[in-house]
């Protein structure tokens, strides 16, 4: 016999007092529930419930194992829940947020591919490259770059964020091709201006000998946008540093050339961020495994 079904029908006995009525419940005979039930005694090998002619009281053990039948058998309606929402195609919105540069140049296109395949799913993207309280501001995903406080929140590791140099030829053709960091004081260098970063704008990270270093760095043009920096070093007005994978379609149409190569600084990790209950939700568990399994 089912030995859920089982259990089912001596909650239902001991709750409604008797076979009869439990039996309706189940669409079936009040024989059967007697037999459910001496099935579960036979099995455990103890008495269940004291029968008499008028009334069936709990045993000892009874009572115990009838408070654990509510609990197993409360999960397993939980877990038939749990699968009717995965087996139903998911729907509703899922909110993001993500750093400007990556969010136009590498999320765009993934969140694409992941709306062609779950249609009912819409998605807002926020982008922005301040720090995002997931919760207060009601995200659902974030993805950040850098180290990470103890938030509380799931973080998985993604692809690290590399951050390359690179001019344009033409301005490689008139200023020359720096050979080290020390070579820049003599360039125009285009910077991120970010309120956030507390006047450090003008530094840049290098590796120098297996160290981290910092050099100063100037030019005539600052930008808060890094799409607006990568066109300025396409038009030729100075040396960029942003990510990788923000120039690379850049450089492969030869428009910018890396330079520095042997000095680019430490790639800065990047993880996806969510909240512990996200993946009970199919919508946010389909999109996490989405990118977690995606290239980029």
């Amino acid at each position: 016999m089912d030995l859920f079904r089982c259990m089912e029908a001596f909650v239902l006995t001991v709750k409604t007092g008797s076979f009869a009525t439990s039996s309706i419940s189940l669409n079936t005979s009040p024989q059967m529930v007697a037999k459910y039930i001496a099935f579960l005694e036979n099995h455990l090998g103890l008495k269940l419930l004291n029968r008499t002619t008028r009334s069936q009281m709990l045993t000892e053990f009874g009572k115990q194992y009838y408070d654990r039948c509510l609990v197993i058998l409360g999960e397993v309606k939980k877990t038939k829940t749990l699968a009717q929402q995965f087996s139903e195609e998911p729907k509703g919105k899922i909110r993001i947020s993500a750093p400007v540069s990556f969010g136009r140049f590498t999320l765009i296109p993934l969140i694409s591919h992941f709306m062609k395949s779950y249609p009912q799913i819409n998605v807002d993207v926020q982008l922005s490259d301040r720090y995002v309280d997931l919760v207060k501001e009601e995200f659902d995903i974030a993805f950040r770059v850098g180290e990470l406080n103890d938030s509380g929140l799931i973080a998985r590791k993604l692809s690290p964020y590399q951050p390359i140099f690179a001019a344009s030829p033409s301005y490689l053709a008139e200023h020359g091709i720096p050979s080290t960091p020390n070579d820049l004081k003599d360039h125009q260098c285009l910077i991120y201006q970010y309120v956030n970063i507390n006047g450090n704008d003008n530094i840049w990270p290098f590796t120098i000998n297996g160290k981290l270093v910092h050099i100063p760095i100037t030019g005539a043009f600052k930008s808060n946008d890094t799409s607006v920096l990568a066109m300025a070093a396409v038009e030729g007005i100075g040396i960029a540093m942003l990510s990788e994978f923000m120039l690379t379609d850049l450089i492969k149409q030869n428009k910018l050339l890396p330079i520095l190569q042997s000095y680019l600084p430490p790639a800065k990790k990047m993880h996806l961020l969510y909240t512990a209950d996200a993946q009970r939700l199919p919508k946010l568990s389909l999109f996490i495994d989405f990118v977690l399994s995606s290239e980029f």
